[in-house]
Parts: C-alpha cells; sequence; structure tokens
C-alpha cells in the first residue's frame, strides 16, 4: 500500500480535536471539583494537543513536492516536528514531576467527585482508542510522528487510569496518593520524551532503517535474474519514507536494454515488497565472474574426456563443467531431452541448459530462436576449439574461444 500523507495529517487533525474537548473537560471538571490530580491531567491533554498540532502541521510540509532547493522532498520536516514535539514533553514531564513532589505533602477536599470520576474514567477509554487509531493510521502510513503520538496517548490513557484512583483514594482522605499519580505521570511522559528525541535526532541523521527491511531489500535484488553480485548498499530514512542506493554487477556482454530491464526490475520489486521506499538508485556495473556452468554438446558422457559434437540441439549428451578461479572445480553430465525430437530440437535442449543453471554455452552452429532465448537468459555463447571437452574447458579458461554475436544459421 503506498504511503497516504494526507491521511496521517487528517488523522492528527481528529486527534487535536479529541485532545481540545479533553483538555477543557477535564479543566473545567477539575477546577469545579478542585481536583488537583484531574486539572494535572488536563495538562497531560494539553501536551497530546501540542503534539497533535505539531504532526498535524509536519505531516503538511512533509506533503509538498521536491523542487530544486529541495530535490529529496520536505520529509524530513516529519522528523523536525517530532523533534520539537519530544522537547516540549520533557519540559511539560519536569513541570509535573515538581507539581507532583508538592502534592506529596497535600491533601485536598474533592467537590462534586463522581462526576470528576466519570471524567477521568472517559478519559481513559476516549485515549485508549485514539491511541488504537493513530498506531494502525502511523503503521499503515509509516509515520514515525503518529506513532510516537499513539505511544504519548497511550501513556495518557494509562495516566487517566491513575488519575481516577486517584480521585477516589482521595475522596477518602488518604494521603500521598495525588502526588504519587502526578509524579507517576510525569516519569511516564519523560520516558516517551527522552525516546521520542533520540528517535527523531538519528532520523535527521539519516539512520538505516531496521535491518529487517534491509535485509529484505537484500533478498529482493538476489532474486532478480541478472544480478550476480552487488555492493554498496546504502539505505537511510527521510520522514516515513526510505531512500536507497546500491551497485549491482552484470555480465558483460549484457546490452545496455537489458541491464536497464534489470535496474527497473530490482526498482520494482523493491517498492512492491516495501511501500515506504521512495526512490532506489541502481550502478549497473559490468562485471567478469570467475565462477562458470558450462554446458558443452558431447556424444558419450566420459567426463572431460567426452568428444563434444557440433551441434548442441541433436547432442547426445550435455556435459555441465563448474569452474572456479580459473580451475575445474566439478562436472556432469545429463542425457539431451530435445535428441529425439524431429522438430524444436534447439528449444528443447535450450530450456534444459536454463534449467540446469549453465551461464555458458560452447556450440559450433545455432539458430537464432536459440540463441536470443539463451541471451535474454543471460547465458553466454562460445564457438568450439576442441575435440575433447578438456580441451574446450582449457581454452575457455585461457581466453582462446570466440563469443559469438550472432546466430551461425538461419534456423535451430
Amino acid at each position: 500500500m503506498p504511503i497516504d500523507l494526507k491521511k496521517g495529517q487528517k488523522a492528527a487533525g481528529r486527534a487535536a480535536l479529541v485532545s481540545f474537548l479533553l483538555v477543557i473537560i477535564k479543566g473545567v471538571v477539575g477546577f469545579l471539583s478542585g481536583s488537583v490530580v484531574l486539572i494535572t491531567d488536563a495538562l497531560h491533554s494539553l501536551t497530546d494537543l501540542t503534539i497533535d498540532v505539531a504532526s498535524w502541521f509536519g505531516l503538511k510540509i512533509a506533503q509538498r513536492k521536491p523542487n530544486e532547493k529541495f530535490p529529496y522532498g520536505y520529509y524530513k520536516a516529519e522528523s523536525l516536528a517530532t523533534l520539537f514535539i519530544s522537547f516540549f514533553i520533557l519540559y511539560a514531564a519536569g513541570n509535573l514531576l515538581i507539581e507532583g513532589y508538592s502534592r506529596l505533602f497535600i491533601i485536598q477536599e474533592i467537590n462534586l467527585p463522581f462526576l470528576a470520576l466519570l471524567v477521568a474514567l472517559v478519559s481513559s477509554f476516549v485515549s485508549f482508542f485514539i491511541s488504537k487509531y493513530l498506531r494502525n493510521i502511523g503503521k499503515n502510513i509509516n509515520s514515525e510522528l503518529l506513532i510516537v503520538n499513539s505511544k504519548e496517548r497511550f501513556m495518557d490513557g494509562i495516566s487517566s487510569v491513575f488519575v481516577f484512583l486517584a480521585i477516589f483514594l482521595s475522596y477518602y482522605k488518604i494521603p500521598y496518593i495525588e502526588g504519587i499519580v502526578t509524579i507517576v505521570i510525569s516519569l511516564l511522559i519523560l520516558k516517551i520524551g527522552i525516546f521520542s528525541i533520540k528517535d527523531s535526532i538519528l532520523a535527521l541523521m539519516d539512520i538505516s532503517p531496521s535491518k529487517e527491511k534491509e535485509e529484505q531489500i537484500k533478498k529482493t535484488i538476489k532474486s532478480v535474474k541478472g544480478v550476480d553480485d552487488f555492493t554498496d548498499l546504502k539505505l537511510r530514512k527521510s520522514g516515513p519514507f526510505i531512500f536507497g542506493e546500491v551497485k549491482i554487477k552484470v555480465k558483460k556482454f549484457v546490452p545496455v536494454e537489458r541491464a536497464h530491464e534489470i535496474t527497473d526490475k530490482i526498482e520494482s520489486k523493491i517498492k512492491e515488497k516495501i511501500s515506504q521506499v521512495n526512490s532506489f538508485t541502481v550502478h549497473v556495473e559490468p562485471y567478469k565472474t570467475e565462477k562458470h556452468r558450462i554446458a558443452i554438446p558431447v556424444l558419450k558422457p566420459k567426463g572431460l574426456n567426452s568428444e563434444v559434437m557440433k551441434h548442441f540441439g541433436k547432442a547426445n549428451y550435455f556435459l555441465f563443467v563448474d569452474i572456479t578461479k580459473k580451475s575445474i572445480h566439478k562436472f556432469y553430465s545429463k542425457e539431451n531431452p530435445g535428441r529425439k525430437r524431429e522438430v524444436r530440437a534447439g528449444m528443447e535442449a535450450v530450456h534444459f541448459i536454463i534449467k540446469e543453471k549453465a551461464d555458458v554455452l560452447v556450440t559450433k552452429e545455432i539458430g537464432e530462436i536459440s540463441f536470443h532465448t539463451l541471451r535474454d537468459n543471460l547465458i553466454d555463447i562460445y564457438k568450439i576449439e576442441g575435440v575433447t571437452a578438456r580441451e574446450v574447458v582449457n581454452n575457455f579458461l585461457k581466453n582462446k574461444l570466440v563469443r559469438l554475436e550472432e546466430q551461425t544459421k538461419e534456423k535451430d
């Protein structure tokens, strides 16, 4: 699902409206009832309101399109807003902590206790609902700002539960309750503020996304046919989005058009797997691998002493030779499934070679369709030089074989 910042902005706006109503209701009832802890909770909701408003502005700014001054967009506006919010949270937590300490030694007379209890209870349920709503939207659009906001709102719900208990116990003149509850609420808010500052600063410093997403991207790159290897994978977060780049290695003979198709496929598959990826740049480097699986058409399966055949489509067998670092690693033979076919024997052999994951074919003759099918599947084709498979492999290792750049006959 694509990231929808406008959806996040609407969610922040709705949460702000709820926060505003809670501030008014808790503040008025706290004042009328004489409950300092409910007034403190109203200040907590005021903190939520500030967070919601900052979230709304941050997400609105982040929607602005990239331009010459900001070619990567305004997505970090969200992280800046989160940083501002976090400092405000710390400031509010500090003030509430001082207030809580001062209330340890005061037993406050509670008027309208049942109304105060009802407001605290309703506030708790509303906060938990809004927390879940913001968390779901935040995860849906990958908004760090809304996720932080949802955590703060969850803490607001918990604090309202404590406020409910504090009002209830204070009504029965039990000492220290208001002060202790206020201190607990302050510490919860303080913890959120510290972690939010940490996360927003790391995002502004281009921190890499989670290891899980990095492994996902690596796995996706490896799954694209034609990528021999890749290096210099770099990922960075920018607000709710991820930007990335990588260098891939493809075989030297691969034409520019085919290399471009590979890069497009990598980008589209990564964006399909991870919706947060906004841009992924792929650099192509021509590459000559030291590992090959060579397919050689042979008369009989006699290992490296097998006699080679001129035409691969009607070959009796294929010898597959794995070479590593200029030496023979292993080899095995298999019967050619196309040998008994009257028509399209070449294509049957081509599909067999592809299935066996060979990346080099040596042959004397090859038709147009087989040639292009093999090249489309990134299989390099060389002209046979030698009588036995051993001679062919040795000539390949010594770079003595000629690469075929076109078919040697019209039909397979």
